[in-house]
């Protein structure tokens, strides 16, 4: 007699090999990875600040 929920071990089916194409993507992406990490480091873009222009009228206000 067995126990509510306990878990009886069974043979798990084979598993099968990972397909070229999946292994292609994989490769693909880590390269693209990889390659975004470096041009990042090599290239950092760096927005510029904000620009205040005064004006020439007297009190006036800049919105």
């Amino acid at each position: 007699m067995r126990a509510i929920g306990s878990f009886v071990p069974h043979a798990s089916p084979p598993r099968r090999p990972l397909p070229r194409r999946h292994k292609v993507m994989l490769l693909v992406a880590f390269e693209v990875l990889v390659l975004g990490f470096s041009l990042a480091a090599c290239f950092p873009i760096r927005p510029a600040g904000i620009v205040v222009e005064t004006t020439v009228t007297p009190n006036h206000v800049v919105t």
